[in-house]
């Protein structure tokens, strides 16, 4: 087998992999009653959700630096994701002998590992993009991604089930360390996958970190490079708009009073409208462009909360919820290859992770609020302003340089 063809299927295999670990321990679904179940505010739950970007974004100035400096980044890559996944299993283990003798700190302690374990993500797009960059060619990108993440949501359709045996089966918290260890075996599994990868070492200048410089470089970068501001801003709008999946299963929780089979119901559906969606939008990022897949994606992110605030119904809340997945899972496929396309080659980590950056701080400052709202005033004001957020990224898209679609075909 030559390199070209082993890292191809090397690289099908991590979204496959990871799909089908992160309905284990899906921040949409399962996360959300597992803090429930603990006793959880919404603002607690909502800064669950908060820390998937928070962690992330402080973390990105120092392993979008330490990508730049990094000759082979799969195997440093790997060594991340081994480092994080392991810690994250050593709590899983853990988890019925902290709800038994600190029952009272279960949700810190919680939060705390969450917010470590979403630390590490801030590698995942500088490392991520860089290796995707370097070893598939432009043209390709989009239908790898799309296709492995099909395969990976049918995989995923497996896990779902397991959810809802698991939560019958066991009861709390038993259940739930059986959810996410088997996840968290899975992310393992996923890590293993980078650490096997053939690249050629880049040309890199070893540099001290400099978190702060990195940051004041942001607005430079910004200025320089119209288009590539453009796009981050109309992602900073979508992922504002995304913030309302992850309450859709709470608003069911709260106004429904559902159980252990409709909450796994939730996961299975977000795996199912994705099969069909990421085949679908990996395709139209690679034939017309993914600027047009960021269009449909937000177009979809309004249709969902309006359906929501209009009708009062568990139905409806399904719908919405898979909508607003496969929107979710359509800017996690296109946006990241759109912002590859607006880099200079040389520094494809340093962009994406200014990218990473911005949008996190967007999506979290909301998502914190968002938990705020609920508690005070329900799921109305959270709705309204997921939908503008829809809007105004659809309007940034439409009316973006529509000459950069053609360079995924140069690339």
């Amino acid at each position: 087998m030559n390199k070209d063809t082993r890292n191809y299927i090397l690289m099908f295999w991590d979204p496959i992999s990871f799909v089908a670990a992160m309905a284990f321990i899906s921040i949409n679904a399962v996360i959300p009653n597992f803090l429930n179940e603990l006793g959880a505010s919404a603002f607690q739950i909502s800064l669950a959700s908060a820390l998937c970007s928070i962690g992330p974004f402080l973390a990105q100035p120092i392993f979008a630096q330490v990508a730049m400096g990094t000759p082979l980044k799969s195997r440093a890559f790997s060594r991340l994701l081994f480092t994080q996944r392991f810690l994250f299993l050593s709590y899983v283990i853990l988890i019925p002998l902290i709800y038994r003798q600190l029952p009272g700190l279960s949700i810190v302690i919680f939060l705390f590992i969450w917010g470590i374990f979403n630390i590490f993500v801030g590698s995942y797009s500088p490392f991520y993009m860089s290796v995707l960059a370097k070893v598939i060619p432009g043209n390709q990108r989009g239908r790898l991604q799309g296709y492995a993440t099909a395969a990976g949501n049918i995989l995923a359709l497996g896990s779902a089930f397991l959810v809802g045996v698991f939560l019958k089966k066991y009861s709390f918290p038993y259940n739930y360390a059986w959810i996410f260890g088997t996840g968290a075996v899975f992310l393992i599994l996923n890590a293993w996958g980078f650490a096997l990868i053939k690249e050629n070492p880049d040309q890199t200048e070893k540099k001290a970190i400099n978190y702060f410089k990195y940051i004041r470089q942001i607005p430079h970068t910004l200025k320089t490079n119209r288009t590539y501001a453009t796009a981050i801003l109309g992602n900073s709008f979508h992922v504002i708009a995304n913030v309302a999946l992850s309450f859709y299963t709470l608003n069911a929780i709260r106004n429904f009073e559902i159980g252990a089979e409709q909450i796994a119901l939730f996961a299975g559906i977000g795996v199912l409208i994705n099969i069909f969606g990421s085949a679908i939008f990996g395709v139209i990022g690679d034939k017309i462009g993914h600027r047009y897949v960021l269009m449909i994606t937000a177009t979809l992110s309004i249709i969902a909360p309006v359906l929501a605030l209009s009708i009062h119904s568990l139905t409806v809340i399904y719908i919405s919820f898979a909508l607003s997945s496969l929107a979710t899972g359509g800017y996690t496929l296109s946006s990241g290859v759109n912002i590859i396309n607006h880099s200079p080659e040389t520094q494809v980590p340093l962009y994406v992770s200014m990218n990473t950056m911005i949008t996190f701080i967007a999506s979290s400052v909301v998502t914190l609020i968002a938990g705020a709202m609920i508690d005070i005033f329900s799921f109305t004001p959270l709705f309204v302003i997921t939908a503008v957020g829809g809007l105004i990224s659809l309007l940034i898209y439409r009316g973006s340089d529509r000459g950069k679609d053609v360079m995924r075909l140069q690339r």
